[in-house]
């Protein structure tokens, strides 16, 4: 019996899905340290360092700091979450045509063809 496109798709895995499924974690990973290394070159230059602020001030500027880091992770998340549901989509699509063509296998074998 011939495999269909719903078993080609669960017996191999593509390489290609996998490494998309890598790229915006590592894209986000960069990001992330490109930015905090750029924090302490700024940091440095200016001579600033945040051990000496208030307790207030910290809370202040670790909010300031940590937010575009959040908003960052937020949209990758938004990207990675759009992606799963297309794939899931599309999985669903193969499961039905599947079916169908089950249901018209089943039908075949009952009407005596």
């Amino acid at each position: 019996m011939p495999q269909t496109d719903a078993e080609d798709i669960l017996d191999d895995p593509r390489a290609e899905d996998r490494r998309e499924r890598r790229r915006l974690p590592v894209i986000g990973l960069w990001l992330t340290a490109l930015y905090v290394v750029g924090l302490v070159i700024y940091l440095l230059a200016q001579g600033q360092n945040p051990a000496d602020l208030k307790l207030n001030e910290l809370g202040d500027f670790l909010g300031g700091v940590s937010s575009p880091l959040a908003f960052l992770w937020l949209v990758l998340g938004f990207f990675q979450q759009s992606r799963e549901i297309r794939l899931s989509n599309k999985a669903l699509h193969l499961q039905a045509r599947e079916m169908r063509r089950s249901v018209d296998e089943h039908r075949r074998l009952a009407g005596g063809e």
